[in-house]
């Protein structure tokens, strides 16, 4: 497991995430086999894959009647949870609808609708 799960990667963006009770601040990076969150964080495992075919889907956490996206959770085929707050959310969002299906992405229990496309 010394190699990174992608071989290309398509973006990364600053990132916490709740995996072990405590947050740790760290970067993801989605690219072409899942995605990725790295940290520097003692006492802590370095890196966390998520390959697309684990992930059943990405639940997104909207404040304000949906005008403001911060993080999401993934649930994985195997039932964990992966709690990710991001600085620019649709645009990861937007990036995960190129490999996941549109059932996979869900806003307040509904498919969730890009509101720009990443290019």
């Amino acid at each position: 497991m010394d190699q990174p799960l992608n071989q290309e990667i398509e973006l990364t963006t600053r990132a916490r995430t709740n995996m072990t009770g405590t947050y740790r601040a760290g970067m993801l990076a989605l690219g072409n086999a899942g995605l990725e969150f790295i940290t520097r964080a003692v006492q802590a495992k370095n890196f966390t894959w998520l390959p697309w075919a684990q992930i059943q889907y990405v639940w997104i956490e909207t404040f304000f009647g949906g005008r403001l996206t911060r993080g999401f959770q993934v649930t994985t085929v195997d039932g964990d949870r992966w709690e990710f707050n991001v600085v620019h959310a649709q645009t990861v969002l937007a990036y995960m609808a190129r490999h996941l299906s549109s059932r996979q992405i869900l806003q307040d229990g509904r498919t969730w609708r890009p509101t720009k496309t990443a290019e």
